[in-house]
């Protein structure tokens, strides 16, 4: 990408932003929201994501059993191979206050997964994520390994999506996932973290296809049960 269209796309999104605020203020004024606009931003964010279009449908057995044959030769390579041969992965969790995982919470839902979507029938799991919860539960058998990821697979997942990609989200526990599904965030999702504080009571999110973004909402941020 040359520098004069990565300056064309940053206009774009500068101008998809404007134009996204500006449905928000209008969203305030319409729910009686006439106080000072410049706090807008800080108590109600803009999102800018898309929206994954999958269907809930019930997870296919052929999905179920390649997933679990993967999980199966993770864990064969982890007893076989050392940490060093582990491929490199985005390692570091997004670091994120109690406002900042409601503020995920709130966009993400919205967006209903749609990064969570290329999980596919693998959920980004990679040896280092088998090494982990090996390390952590050492007792277990091959067996017993395959099986704990396997009570978390749903009944009926988003597809196309992630064999864990559920209803509500993701249901496999945070500390058993890849660590780039808990690393990782979207651009539009940043851009709403960048200004989000004690102040933020939700976010307006709007979905973005290509040039044009469509729908736009009001979401409170959700009250969550944090550890």
């Amino acid at each position: 990408m040359t520098t004069g269209s990565i300056r064309e796309a940053r206009r774009r999104l500068e101008a998809l932003q404007a134009q996204v605020q500006q449905q928000r203020d209008a969203a305030l004024r319409a729910v009686g929201e006439i106080g000072d606009t410049s706090l807008h931003d800080v108590q109600w964010p803009v999102a800018i994501v898309p929206r994954h279009q999958a269907r809930l449908r019930p997870l296919a057995l052929r999905r179920k059993r390649a997933f679990l044959a993967r999980v199966r030769a993770l864990v064969a390579t982890v007893r076989r191979t050392s940490p060093a041969d582990d491929e490199r992965t985005l390692d570091t969790p997004a670091e994120l206050d109690a406002t900042a995982t409601r503020v995920v919470a709130a966009t993400c839902s919205a967006c209903r997964g749609a990064c969570c979507g290329n999980g596919g029938d693998h959920a980004f799991l990679r040896t280092r994520t088998l090494r982990e919860f090996m390390a952590a539960h050492p007792t277990l058998d091959d067996d017993a390994i395959v099986d704990a990821y396997a009570s978390w697979l749903p009944e009926r997942t988003l597809q196309p999506g992630c064999v864990y990609q559920a209803a509500q989200g993701c249901t496999l526990p945070r500390a058993m996932r890849s660590s780039i599904c808990n690393a990782y965030l979207c651009g539009g999702l940043r851009r709403a973290l960048l200004v989000a504080n004690h102040d933020t009571r939700g976010v307006f999110v709007a979905h973005r296809d290509g040039d044009h973004v469509r729908g736009g909402r009001l979401r409170e941020l959700p009250v969550l049960q944090l550890d």
